[in-house]
């Protein structure tokens, strides 16, 4: 079983903001969303595979952050665009 929440980041209450803004290693802003899963896994993957995949998410949001400022794209058009990526991912069969 899994489920999914997304809260903007304006509608979190400032306690629980500054702790995902510690755990996430850096500030929210206020026109952001957070989405948080919560899931049983069938394997558990040690913590430096887990260290691991961290980095490479930081890296890759780093990346995808650095070419759409070099590129003119705001927030908002990321935004739609991972909202419409999920939306073709969740209608796929199987």
């Amino acid at each position: 079983m899994s489920e999914v929440v997304s809260l903007p980041v304006s509608n979190i209450p400032e306690p629980d903001r500054r702790s995902l803004e510690n755990l996430l290693g850096h500030p929210l802003a206020g026109d952001q969303q957070v989405c948080v899963m919560v899931f049983s896994p069938s394997k558990v993957a040690d913590d430096a595979t887990r260290r691991a995949a961290v980095e490479n998410i930081r890296r890759t949001l780093d990346q995808v952050d650095r070419h759409r400022a070099a590129h003119g794209i705001s927030e908002s058009d990321v935004g739609v665009a991972v909202d419409e990526a999920m939306d073709q991912v969740r209608l796929r069969p199987g």
